[in-house]
């Protein structure tokens, strides 16, 4: 275990330990905006964080090394997720702790995420040269679908008070986390027991987390109790990019090991 993992550990294990103490101490008070402020910030400093040690791990790969283009792309589409966590941070310190509206200029950064690790993942398996079987794309087809229909029934009635922008932002949300699922199943067929494959697993673990912290708010925002999930819920997000975080750390360490 090297010294970037356990440091990664250290302080993504600090930032959550922060956050759940707050929590239970300002929820449902005047001084929950402390919270939100803390909350704002640490995804910021999850997903910034994960961005640049991706970025890192790139920089050990050859120009036209398909796993380094792989570690930039996940860091541009993060880079777009942490823009879109100052966005959505900034617009309740600018309005007297009013929330962002929906959709906002926040919403374009989190969106392009998904696209940014589709192309990574696409340049991951081209890199171990392996096909995704038949009984892979068949579980990534039924992941799709169980996640579309899913994702639709959430948001069903929603659909009807929705303008025309706002319509096509969320179909968008559910589009892209649906093939997002997918293709994570998809590229989970091909990781075998490999040392290559290990970082990988971190890093299909962290999108899966993240997949379920998107359902599961918009689930809870649908039903109008975006705040019943709690800070168990909003740690999803931060979990998820620790992961990712972890996976990059561990490439570049065994990228070093093996020349």
């Amino acid at each position: 275990m090297s010294r970037d993992f356990l440091f990664i550990i250290v302080i993504w294990v600090i930032l959550c330990a922060i956050a759940i103490p707050l929590w239970v101490l300002t929820v449902n008070t005047e001084q929950a905006v402390f919270y939100t402020h803390y909350y704002s910030f640490m995804q910021f400093v999850t997903s910034m964080g994960a961005a640049l040690l991706c970025y890192r791990t790139m920089m050990i790969f050859g120009p036209n090394d398909n796993t380094g283009t792989a570690w930039e792309l996940l860091s541009i589409g993060l880079f777009f997720w942490s823009a879109g966590a100052v966005l959505e941070a900034v617009y309740p310190v600018l309005y007297q702790g009013v929330y962002a509206p929906f959709p906002w200029y926040a919403d374009i950064g989190f969106l392009m995420l998904v696209p940014f690790v589709l192309l990574a993942l696409k340049n991951f398996r081209k890199n171990v040269n392996v096909d995704i079987p038949l009984a892979g794309w068949i579980a990534a087809l039924v992941a799709f679908i169980g996640a579309f229909s899913l994702a639709l029934w959430i948001n069903i009635e929603g659909f009807q008070a929705l303008g025309p922008l706002p319509f096509f932002v969320t179909l968008a949300y559910i589009i892209f986390d649906s093939i997002l699922l997918a293709m994570t199943v998809a590229t989970a067929s091909i990781l075998v027991g490999s040392v290559i494959s290990r970082p990988w697993w971190f890093m299909l673990v962290g999108l899966f987390i993240f997949y379920l912290g998107g359902i599961t708010y918009a689930f809870l925002r649908n039903i109008d109790k975006p705040d019943a999930g709690g800070v168990i819920l909003d740690l999803t997000w931060p979990i998820a990019f620790g992961l990712i975080a972890i996976a990059a750390t561990t490439a570049r360490a065994i990228y070093k090991e093996s020349r």
